[in-house]
């Protein structure tokens, strides 16, 4: 199975068959922002399980956007088109279908948090003032993992590890495991896709995300952000030959294949025998790398809910409970444990994402390592 992790709506999709997806969508790269936020100028955000086509895709269709916006406080089609907003039926009922609006009394009400810039920024000052605090609590074992990444030599992956596996994946995991989170199932109750969607205004100034390919319990993760694009583009429009490269790991353990050798060699990411040099995560208690990662995520998880308050979030926000008010609100926490991690000197941002433009095809390969899972 392939699985498409954390990309843009509209860029960086691996063109590759997908039976399930697991999400955290990220904006359409290279948007100009308007000065009035319209749906366009807004952040949307999945956290889902789909069977095919993701909600965050259908807001992305025609004006389907603009739609939800402006039936936030409800309308009715004749108030909708008084507003200057054009529809077809079709529309609505392609919205009603995926779950992002509903009808009751000939009123139209969008179903999905939809944040302007006065509850953006509040819910932002929330998360950045319980950051540093969560940092801190997190620094011994973060310092750990750092450590047996140095003990290998492969410290310069600590970022990506941490933001990737750790903090974008493996927390997840924990709130589920934890029971604060549902697994996202699909079922007859929740059609389609199952989980959060959300949207916020306005975008962060900087975001990172993770593609990842996965077969048989082995992922290839590639972490990314918008600017070091035009440095990485073999990783994110070459899927062909990635997924040749990746082939090669799983049924030899090395890179044979002439054409992945070719494109992915300048990177770094192997020797010259075709060993890869990037970490590899094996998820068992006797790799030490990954009870480091292990132990962050089950901390993280466990000191998270309390400090974010979910109740007060709930109250203060409309959000439909506690569970939608951890996935909007540990989204928006998470960047900013990032940030008090490099102000603690605990991470350092890779040279592809701090400097892109200095940045060599060797500096890629920090943003790129392999999990083995036990299945």
């Amino acid at each position: 199975m392939f699985e498409k992790k954390n990309e843009s709506i509209k860029s960086l999709l691996w063109s590759l068959p997908v039976a399930a997806m697991l999400v955290l969508t990220y904006p359409a790269l290279g948007q100009q922002r308007a000065a009035s936020p319209a749906f366009k100028d807004y952040d949307v955000i999945q956290y889902v399980r789909s069977t095919e086509i993701g909600p965050a895709n259908i807001l992305q269709l025609d004006n389907n956007g603009d739609i939800v916006l402006a039936v936030r406080g409800g309308a009715t089609r004749a108030q909708l088109a008084a507003q200057g907003v054009s529809f077809s039926e079709s529309q609505i009922a392609l919205l009603k279908t995926f779950r992002l609006i509903d009808e009751k009394d000939d009123t139209l009400r969008t179903l999905i948090p939809v944040l302007g810039q006065d509850k953006t920024r509040v819910l932002r000052e929330r998360a950045r003032s319980i950051a540093l605090p969560l940092a801190r609590r997190l620094k011994p074992k973060i310092r750990e993992l750092r450590e047996e990444l140095a003990r290998t030599g492969q410290e310069k992956h600590a970022y990506s590890i941490i933001f990737s596996y750790v903090l974008d994946g493996l927390v997840w995991d924990e709130f589920e495991k934890n029971q604060i989170l549902r697994p996202r199932r699909i079922t007859a109750e929740t059609p389609l896709w199952a989980g959060q969607v959300w949207a916020l205004f306005p975008r962060r100034p900087f975001y990172a995300g993770t593609n990842s390919m996965s077969d048989q319990g082995v992922s290839l993760k590639v972490t990314w952000a918008e600017e070091a694009i035009p440095q990485m583009l073999p990783f994110v429009a070459d899927i062909a030959t990635l997924a040749r490269l990746f082939d090669d790991y799983q049924r030899i353990g090395l890179v044979k294949d002439g054409r992945a050798r070719e494109v992915f060699g300048p990177f770094g990411l192997f020797d010259d025998s075709g060993h890869f040099t990037i970490p590899v995560i094996d998820e068992r208690q006797s790799n030490r790398l990954y009870r480091s990662a292990r132990g962050i995520a089950a901390g993280a998880a466990k000191e998270v809910p309390a400090l974010l308050n979910l109740a007060d979030l709930v109250r203060e926000f409309g959000f439909q409970d506690k569970e939608q008010a951890l996935v909007v609100a540990y989204h928006e926490l998470l960047w900013d444990v990032m940030d008090q991690l490099e102000e603690l000197a605990l991470v350092e941002k890779p040279v592809a994402f701090a400097t892109p433009k200095q940045a060599r095809p060797a500096d890629i390969a920090a943003l790129v390592f392999i999990v083995k899972g036990t299945q």
